[in-house]
């Protein structure tokens, strides 16, 4: 049984979780003081955030909805997205995507806007996984040339990906990368408790006491548990369909209600042999929407 807030029973809410993140990053200072660990510097002055920010795609095509956008007093634009599941998706591709919808909406339309007002973004990706598989705690890429690998583009974007799993390298960001994913200051995995991280957990607790918190947050936490659980059973259907076993084979090794599973089979073989889970996902709920 759950506690009266509605959390089940022993379960830690954690800033890895997107409920507890959103809620964080709202905070001006929060999100300060995480870009100035990840970034490396210390006076970093937001003038705006936004959480759950929606761009749209003026074509009609695929929107994306940002954890958390900012924008710092030197014009920087930057994206922090909490990446918990990196199995069914290509991180590379997806920050591809978001730059240029992160940029597209900030130009006027005519002849007099010049390209160069195009304000530089960084796009941060905090995954659980490495998904490059080189141990490093962050990676940072920037466009360069390939003959000449010290002539930079220069076009004002960077992408970071940031990896909870590596536990070397940068003492203070890889202590904030373990209290992102177990967020408490008892954590073990902390090897330094430097004074912003400190702070940090400081807002932690304020929001978690607070009745925004109690209100939203955990709706939207049990809404966030009940995807996972539906991407999960998804992730197990399309595993025996690629291994040619029927709806009703399916429905029986899952102990699954027949119908979901023919729902589910219905929209995966629109993907097969692929079985793009988030796409099947979406899939099903354009349709119930």
């Amino acid at each position: 049984m759950g506690n009266k807030e509605g959390i089940p029973e022993g379960y830690q809410v954690n800033l890895s979780d997107f409920a507890l993140f959103q809620s964080v990053m709202k905070n001006r200072r929060a999100y300060q003081i995480v870009l100035s660990i990840i970034l490396g510097e210390w006076n970093v002055e937001l003038r705006e955030v936004k959480t759950e920010e929606i761009v749209l795609n003026d074509r009609g095509k695929r929107a994306i909805r940002l954890d958390a956008w900012s924008l710092a007093a030197d014009g920087r634009q930057f994206n922090v997205e909490m990446q918990n599941d990196t199995e069914h998706d290509d991180m590379r591709k997806r920050s591809r995507y978001y730059q240029g919808l992160i940029d597209a909406p900030v130009l006027k339309a005519g002849r007099k806007t010049k390209y160069r007002e195009l304000p530089a973004t960084v796009i941060i990706f905090i995954t659980q996984e490495d998904i490059f598989g080189r141990g490093l705690v962050r990676y940072t890429f920037e466009e360069s040339c390939l003959e000449l690998p010290d002539l930079k583009l220069e076009d004002g974007t960077r992408k970071l990906f940031l990896n909870m799993s590596v536990k070397q390298g940068n003492a203070l960001l890889v202590s904030l990368l373990q209290y992102m994913k177990k967020t408490t200051l008892d954590n073990p995995e902390i090897v330094t408790r430097e004074n912003r991280l400190i702070e940090l957990d400081e807002i932690v607790r304020e929001v978690k006491m607070s009745e925004e918190w109690e209100d939203v947050g955990m709706s939207i936490l049990s809404l966030g548990m009940e995807r996972g659980e539906e991407r999960k059973l998804i992730s197990l259907v399309c595993r025996k369909l690629s291994k040619q076993k029927t709806p009703e084979e399916i429905a029986e090794a899952l102990e699954e209600d027949q119908s979901e599973i023919d729902r589910i089979c219905a929209a995966a073989m629109k993907y097969a042999p692929g079985y793009d889970v988030n796409a099947i996902y979406e899939e099903l709920h354009k349709k119930t929407a």
